[in-house]
């Protein structure tokens, strides 16, 4: 910037003497002029400054002459010197130039031995390192032969690496670097495998050699020391001098795994070998069963361990056949295998996890427990579709292509499977695959190729559902709690082939029984299906009792299903109740001759349900607590069925068509009655049967009650039919006399022959009953059948010659039958008393009605009336009296019976 100009200072301001110099002076006195005569002042003014300075000046030179001199002649000296010292540094300069020229070649030199020096260094550096990266391979490859893959692993990195940097330029080891890249992805295989091998096949001795005490030792301390949470520090110590320093027996499952791992991380290798794990899970599962399998098959037949239900019955014999023990064993073996192989699995992804960590790499590649099941139930698929003969596993497909099918397949009724013209539907393949053709196993063409332990049935399926269900419930905790994929696939195969292969199997025992040449003829103790149910039984038909074995053993068949399907499996084999049900009403004995008056009683539904609603036969089939039931109302009703069925029998004589003397007929009947409750009972068994293994729904229960109904139906027609034909015999054999006087008989021992008859039919039915029907079932036939003896002769000594001679006889007779049927005299009472009544004269008849009621029916005093007038000869006026008094007695009283 520039200053401003200067201005001229007031008149009359003097200037301070200035001391600074002429020039600034004039300077200053130029600037401030204004005009010619100002600066001509100020010139002459400057002029006489300038003289009085000169002459200043000469007095200091006068005064300071001699210092000046002695200055000059010290300056003099000195130049003369430093021209001197110029002339030696010159000669200096010339010397160092010369020297820094010498220097200069000798550097070159120096460059040139030096550089030499540095290429023959590098020249050695590098054929050692191609020396190194050539051997490492050999190296390598002996290192994997000791089994040390640690140290192989830091010997084949050590070489990549030179490789790739050092020597990176040199393209005559490119041959080499391929071959050491195709060396680590043949060590990483090596070590997946033997990580595979620790997982799949580790910790398992041979079948013929023990573990050693060091190897036992050494495993035991594995266990005790191991930690759950893996860390840094808990993989630090793993390198190849402790690879180096573990025997054969010091090394573990946990050993091995580290070392592999780090082995893995030393390559670079963790998260591609976490995917070559992955997607070799299920090769080696199916390795796994193919190495139960061989065992298997070299040790032979070994027992397997029966299992127990409930009631302590053993369920091998139901479930493991013969031909299916080594499938059975297979499978158990197996799921203790799998087991073990999923505790080492997850061991393993908490070490693969910490050496993830530890090498700063993310575990989001890592595969979990889920895809270890998820393959265990994929190889357990193939298994059972070997094994069972399935034609497909790809349950999505079946699931999804077939809904319409099962929808339009559910409106189908189980009964429309019996009749006799089955509905036309088009039968669907049980499994399908989407993509290839389905390939039926076989042993000529399978799809893996592990052995066969036996041969391929789809019963075989019983044998190995306990184990399956085991591990089923091993599996769904881990996934979520959820149904699993192999639960859901044994749950299809059953749902829709299964259960009808158990129920055409029991059709088809039921069908052979019943159409065998000695079926409703042969009888066999019950078998032990159900215990409960054979304590109350002693005979059955042998082809109903086969029958129910089948239908009982496809029914055990569906409970070892269980939660897999076994609710439609049971819904199924109980259709097979309806066949049976049909057969037993087509049975000969449960249709008695139509002449028989029995059978014409058994249509009518006012007689049974008359019968159904008496004391006695609600005490037989348990409506009225034992606790409640007194001697007075059963006698009660032996009284009331007594009368209301002799009342109906007493309309004439049964003839001999009328009833059944076949003392065979009436036992064949007889089982039939025990074998129809028999199954009726176990039918009802079947619920108790199946409720601790799978939910029953209201409709099978149903369904179950009514297929039980329909045999307690049946037993109870055949036992009113028995309980029925007693008591028309009674009037039978007991109506006979009134002929047999007719005829003349001669003795009173022959004119008991229709008594004496009856006692042999009845003591000949109840010796075959007795070992037959149940003691309820028996009493109920044969109590009251004093009641009913004494209606029959009461109806027989109404007729005008009924009383005559052999009255006490027959009494007796009957009395002595029925001690022998050990029966109560109870009912004859009211034969006595008639027999009695009969011996008085009609006055005494009359004064005892007026002093005691009538105890009689009024028909009944009427025909005494007449018998008794034809006995004492009385009058036809003397009779019309007499009945006049009784009516009038009767009256009198107010008691008609």
């Amino acid at each position: 910037m520039s200053s401003p100009p200067p201005t001229k200072p007031p008149r009359g301001v003097k200037q301070g003497k200035e001391t600074s110099g002429l020039l600034m002076s004039v300077i200053r006195t130029l600037s401030a002029s204004e005009t010619n005569e100002q600066r001509e002042k100020e010139r002459a003014k400057l002029e006489k400054e300038y003289k009085k300075s000169d002459a200043r000046l000469d007095e200091l030179v006068a005064v300071h002459a001699q210092e000046i001199t002695d200055v000059m002649q010290k300056f003099t000296a000195v130049g003369t010197a430093l021209s001197v010292w110029g002339q030696h540094c010159e000669a200096a300069v010339a010397r160092l130039g010369a020297c820094r020229g010498l220097l200069r070649l000798r550097r070159d030199d120096l460059r040139r031995l030096w550089a030499d020096a540095r290429t023959h260094h590098y020249a050695l550096q590098m054929l050692t390192d191609i020396e190194r990266v050539v051997v490492s391979e050999r190296e390598t490859r002996e290192s994997l032969s000791a089994g040390r893959v640690l140290a192989a692993a830091y010997t084949l990195k050590a070489a990549l690496d030179t490789a790739d940097t050092t020597l990176s330029h040199v393209d005559a080891l490119n041959t080499t670097r391929q071959h050491l890249q195709a060396k680590k992805r043949e060590l990483v295989d090596v070590i997946v495998r033997r990580v595979n091998d620790a997982v799949y096949r580790g910790e398992t001795a041979p079948m013929t050699r023990r573990l050693s005490a060091r190897r036992r030792t050494a495993i035991l301390l594995a266990e005790l020391t191991k930690n759950e949470e893996v860390t840094d520090a808990y993989l630090q110590d793993i390198t190849p001098e402790y690879e180096a320093s573990l025997s054969e027996d010091d090394k573990t499952f946990e050993s091995t795994v580290m070392i592999s791992l780090e082995a893995l991380g030393v390559l670079e290798q963790l998260k591609e070998a976490t995917e070559k794990f992955k997607v070799q899970i299920q090769n080696e599962l199916l390795e796994v069963i193919d190495s139960v399998s061989r065992r298997i098959i070299d040790e032979g037949d070994v027992e397997i361990d029966q299992e127990c239900d409930e009631d302590g019955e053993t369920q091998e014999a139901e479930g493991v056949t013969e031909a299916g023990r080594p499938l059975a064993r297979l499978v158990a073996s197996l799921g203790e295998e799998l087991r073990a192989c999923a505790a080492r699995n997850k061991r393993l992804l908490q070490l693969w996890r910490g050496a993830l960590q530890k090498h700063r790499l993310s575990d989001a590649t890592l595969h979990t427990e889920q895809h270890y099941w998820s393959a265990v139930q994929q190889v357990l698929q193939l298994l059972l579709t070997e094994y069972l003969e399935i034609e497909s596993v790809n349950l999505a497909a079946q699931r999804s292509g077939t809904t319409t099918v099962e929808a339009a397949g559910s409106q189908l009724r189980l009964t429309d499977y019996f009749s006799k013209k089955r509905p036309q539907r088009q039968h669907t393949k049980l499994f399908r695959f989407t993509g290839p053709t389905a390939v039926t196993p076989s042993l000529q063409a399978r799809r893996h190729g592990y052995p066969l332990v036996c041969r391929a049935d789809p019963a075989h399926l019983h044998a190995v559902l306990p184990a399956l269900h085991a591990l089923c419930a091993d599996i769904e905790p881990l996934t979520g709690g959820g149904e699993c994929s192999l639960r859901a696939f044994i749950t299809d195969y059953v749902r829709t082939g299964e259960s009808e292969r158990l129920a055409s199997i029991a059709r088809a025992a039921i069908d052979e029984a019943m159409r065998s040449p000695s079926a409703w003829r042969e009888r066999v103790p019950p078998p032990a299906t159900n215990a409960k149910s054979g304590e109350r039984h002693r005979v059955v038909f042998a082809c109903c009792a086969y029958s129910w074995q089948a239908v009982h053993g496809a029914m055990r068949h569906a409970r070892r299903c269980g939660a897999s399907g076994g609710t439609e499996a049971a819904r199924a084999v109980a259709g097979t109740l309806s066949p049976l049900a049909t057969q037993c009403r087509a049975c000969p004995h449960a249709a008695p001759p139509a002449a028989a008056r029995a059978a014409r009683w058994l249509a009518d539904d006012d007689i049974v349900r008359f019968l159904q609603s008496l004391h006695n036969w609600k005490a037989m089939t348990g409506d009225v607590p034992e606790t409640k039931q007194s001697a007075q109302e059963l006698k009660q009703a032996y009284e009331r069925e007594a009368e209301i069925l002799g009342s109906s029998l007493g309309d004439g004589a049964v003839t001999r068509k009328e009833i059944i003397s076949d003392m065979n007929t009436l036992a064949d009947i007889a089982v039939l009655c025990e074998t129809m409750d028999w199954l009726s009972a176990n039918i009802r068994s079947i619920p108790s049967m199946l409720s601790g293994a799978m939910k029953l729904s209201e409709k099978f229960l149903n369904d179950i009650s009514a297929a039980a109904s329909v045999f307690d139906e049946i037993t109870h027609k055949c036992l009113l039919f028995l309980h029925l034909e007693m008591r028309i015999e009674c009037f039978h054999y007991l109506g006979q006399e009134d002929r047999e006087g007719e005829n003349g008989s001669e003795a009173d021992s022959q004119q008991s022959g229709g008594a004496a008859q009856l006692a042999h039919a009845l003591l000949a039915f109840h010796e075959h009953a007795s070992a037959v029907l149940a003691p309820s079932r028996l009493a109920y036939i044969f109590n009251g059948i004093g009641e009913m003896m004494s209606a029959a002769v009461v109806w027989r000594w109404q007729g005008e010659r009924g009383a005559e001679g052999g009255a006490a006889a027959r009494l007796a007779t009957l009395r002595h039958c029925l001690a022998a049927l050990h029966l109560p005299h109870d009912g004859l009472h009211r034969a006595h008393a008639y027999l009695h009544l009969l011996a008085c004269t009609p006055q005494e008849i009359i004064t005892s009605v007026r002093e005691k009621g009538a105890q009689f029916t009024e028909l009944e005093y009427l025909n005494a009336f007449k018998v008794i007038g034809v006995r004492r000869n009385v009058s036809s006026g003397d009779m019309k009296i007499h009945l006049k008094q009784l009516s009038t007695a009767l009256g009198h009283v107010g008691v008609t019976v």
